[in-house]
C-alpha cells in the first residue's frame, strides 16, 4: 500500500476492523473471478490486514501466498488475523514496494490486487512489476472502484455532496478513484494477454426486502463512506452538518423497500505471455 499521507481511510483499529469485515462482505462480488488453483505461489501486491488472503486462503488451501504491504500497522494485524496460517507456513507476509518487489524474475504463478491501485499514482510500473516477478502464463487479478459510478434511487443529495468531497480529495492526495474502468487497457498496455474485464458492483434494490438484510447492506457502505471523515474534516471538505446529512440519506435509503444503491467496481484478469 502507499503511505499514511496519500491514503484517504485511516489506520485506526477501527479502520483495520472494517477492512477485515470488508473481505467477508465483497467476497460475493469479487472472489468469483479469481480462480488461482493451478498456482503453486500466489503474491497479493499491498495486502493490508489480511482481510483479502483469509478468503483466498480458504478457497486455495493448496497454494502458498505472499503478502506484501509497506504499512508495518497494516502486516501487524494481518499477522493476528492470519495466524494459523502463518504457523502452518501456508502464507508468509513481507513489508515491501510494491513497485520495487523483493523477488527474483518469474517467482510466482499468480499475484492479485484489490482495491490498491485507487490510492497510488503509477499504476503502470506496479503493473509492470507485478509482470516481471510471474512466470510465463502466471494470471494477474485487479479489483478496484470506479467511485463516479455510484447510484442511488431516490437520489440523496447529501450522500452524493459527500462522495464528490471524498474522490476530490483522493484525487489530490494522488489516487485515482475511478482506476477501475481503465484497468483493461492499463494490463494490455503493461504486457498482459487474454485480459478480460467483469464488473463487480454490489447493489442493493428491491429484491431484498427484509428490513435487517437491508440495513446490513447500507451500514456496510455508510462506514465506507464514513472512513474518510478524519482526512475530509482536516483537508476542510466536510463538517459535522456533511456527516449527518450522510447519515440521514442512509437512513431514507434504509426505510424505502424500493430504493437502489450501487457502487460500482470492476476486475480485470490477464496473463504473462508465455
Amino acid at each position: 500500500m502507499s503511505t499514511a499521507a496519500r491514503y484517504i481511510h485511516s489506520f485506526s483499529s477501527a479502520e483495520q476492523a472494517r477492512l477485515v469485515r470488508q473481505g467477508e462482505f465483497l467476497a460475493p462480488w469479487v472472489q468469483p473471478g479469481v480462480d488461482f488453483s493451478a498456482c503453486a505461489r500466489v503474491v497479493e501486491l499491498g495486502c493490508g490486514v489480511g482481510a483479502q488472503l483469509r478468503v483466498l486462503l480458504e478457497r486455495f488451501p493448496r497454494s502458498h501466498f505472499t503478502g506484501i504491504d509497506l504499512s508495518p500497522g497494516q502486516l501487524a494485524q494481518a499477522r493476528r488475523l492470519l495466524a494459523e496460517p502463518l504457523a502452518a507456513g501456508q502464507v508468509e507476509l513481507l513489508e515491501a514496494s510494491a513497485f520495487r518487489l523483493p523477488f527474483a524474475d518469474a517467482s510466482f504463478d499468480g499475484a492479485c490486487t484489490f482495491f490498491v491501485l485507487e490510492h497510488l499514482g503509477d499504476h503502470p510500473a506496479l503493473l509492470r512489476e507485478a509482470l516481471r516477478v510471474l512466470k510465463p502464463g502466471g494470471v494477474l487479478y485487479c479489483t478496484e472502484v470506479f467511485n463516479s459510478g455510484l447510484y442511488t434511487a431516490p437520489a440523496m443529495p447529501g450522500l452524493q455532496r459527500w462522495w464528490r468531497a471524498f474522490n476530490d480529495l483522493q484525487r489530490e492526495l494522488g489516487g485515482d478513484p475511478d482506476v477501475g474502468v481503465r484497468l483493461a487497457a492499463l494490463m494490455e498496455q503493461a504486457g498482459f494477454t487474454d485480459v478480460v474485464l467483469r464488473e463487480t458492483s454490489p447493489q442493493l434494490d428491491g429484491r431484498t426486502r427484509a428490513p435487517a438484510a437491508r440495513r446490513e447492506f447500507l451500514d456496510f457502505w455508510q462506514t465506507l463512506l464514513l472512513s474518510g471523515a478524519e482526512q475530509l474534516r482536516a483537508h476542510g471538505r466536510a463538517d459535522e452538518a456533511d456527516i449527518a446529512a450522510l447519515r440521514a440519506d442512509f437512513a431514507r435509503l434504509a426505510e424505502d423497500p424500493d430504493a437502489i444503491f450501487r457502487y460500482a467496481a470492476f476486475q480485470a484478469g490477464g496473463r504473462k505471455p508465455a
